[in-house]
């Protein structure tokens, strides 16, 4: 692919079957979707790329200089989507989780003609739409892993996630500790501070029009940024999206709530899905 970016593939050929996109989530990879990958892998063809400044990709080069970090990533994504395009003559299938959930949307808004479907998991979208990020503002009350990334090894960063997510899958845990070791802080800190776009714009733009773009947000009920006042907010200004919310799911619903997430999200994706036998290739 024509990407500077780390990008790992999985699954069927991308020739014989639908493509799916995986944006992952902040101090996260593209390896750290691993349980996900075994379920789609019979079914679809998947392109996991490393984020700017995540994993093993680099981060910002010198033609990025005064450009908005997230530009930057939206462009990455839709490089390998215009890639995707050319080989297969079809449409992808995106799936993002927070910050990827992010630029899965603003994807899907500024290419609608590359996305065939778009899953947004917990993107960073709250009430109120615009200001600084709350996030900044938040007093964490439990130990996050990543504020050990420097010091501790990736055993240590596992034996965290395990003491405070028991219930997740263990073949994600390593990807994940070995990405927090490897994420670019001083890239991840400018980041945060970045002046944001606001969100229910963007949301509206997806749906709208004959460019429309099938999109499901999915999130739940414990520690999460879609929350009910966002989800209402969300349903007044693009009702056109599908949107499930999963009981006692936190942010990372794939994780706490794999059956759940699967059931709804794999129906969007098959439902969705170009077919391979339908279109000739370019």
């Amino acid at each position: 692919m024509g990407t500077d970016l780390f990008v790992r593939e999985y699954g069927r050929d991308a020739a014989d079957a639908p493509a799916i996109l995986i944006l992952h989530g902040a101090v996260e990879s593209g390896a750290c979707y691993g349980d996900a990958v075994d379920r789609w892998g019979g079914d679809y063809h998947i392109v996991a790329p490393d984020a700017r400044g995540h994993g093993k990709s680099p981060g910002r080069l010198p033609e990025h200089e005064g450009v908005p970090s997230t530009d930057v990533m939206v462009q990455d994504a839709i490089d390998i989507l215009k890639d995707m395009l050319d080989e297969t003559g079809r449409k992808t299938l995106v799936v993002g989780h927070s910050m990827g959930a992010r630029i899965a949307a603003f994807v899907a808004a500024d290419a609608p003609h590359l996305v065939a479907g778009v899953v947004l998991e917990d993107p960073p979208w709250w009430v109120p739409e615009a200001g600084p990020n709350p996030w900044l503002s938040v007093e964490q009350t439990v130990k996050d892993p990543f504020d050990y990334a420097d010091t501790a090894s990736v055993e240590e960063l596992m034996d965290m996630q395990r003491e405070l997510k028991p219930h997740w899958a263990e073949q994600e845990l390593r990807p994940l500790a070995e990405a927090m070791k490897a994420v670019d802080i001083d890239y991840m800190e400018q980041r945060v501070h970045e002046k944001r776009r606001i969100w229910t714009p963007t949301a509206r733009q997806i749906t709208v029009g004959p460019a429309g773009v099938p999109a499901l947000l999915i999130t739940g009920t414990g520690d999460v940024i879609v929350d009910k006042h966002s989800r209402e907010r969300l349903t007044a200004v693009a009702p056109g999206f599908d949107v499930v919310v999963v009981e006692g799911a936190h942010h990372c619903v794939r994780r706490d709530k794999p059956d759940e997430y699967h059931r709804h999200v794999d129906a969007f994706l098959r439902e969705n899905a170009p077919s391979a036998r339908a279109v000739t290739r370019r």
